[in-house]
């Protein structure tokens, strides 16, 4: 029994290692603001796993939305975003991957542990580091 025991410690290990074992059940939030000129909303929705998405969220200008979750093996969450107020520019995108790789190249790095990302007039933009200098990622596009 001692010997399976070890084994699947072993196994377990070995798997964990395959992955970024460092982010695995570490707190992470990904917050989306509004900065569209014109006090326009801005239509939020994202998804995480086969089947859970958030509730569609309407972001009044200058404000922020924020989503908190716990890092699992394989964790991806995507989001749509819909600029008004006609919701006709849109724009789809990778908002989390649950790889150091991308924690670090997109994000900026796991202090403090948000990917934060900010809807402008011309694409949206995520926060490098912790300075606050913004990468622009994404244009709009037409629905």
């Amino acid at each position: 029994m001692g010997k399976i025991l070890t084994c699947l410690l072993f196994l377990i290990f070995i798997s964990i290692q395959k992955i970024d074992s460092i982010l695995i059940f570490r707190k992470f939030n990904i917050e989306i603001s509004n900065h569209l000129a014109g006090n326009k909303i801005l239509m939020i929705n994202c998804r995480y796993g086969k089947s859970q998405a958030t509730r569609v969220v309407f972001l009044s200008s200058n404000t922020e939305w924020k989503l908190k979750f716990t890092v699992y093996p394989k964790t991806l969450i995507w989001c749509n975003l819909w600029k008004g107020p006609d919701y006709v520019q849109h724009v789809k995108f990778n908002a989390f991957i649950g790889k150091e790789s991308f924690i670090h190249n997109i994000c900026g790095g796991r202090k403090p542990n948000i990917c934060f990302w900010k809807a402008q007039e011309d694409g949206i933009y995520v926060r490098k580091n912790a300075a606050g200098t913004f990468k622009f990622m994404y244009k709009w596009d037409r629905v």
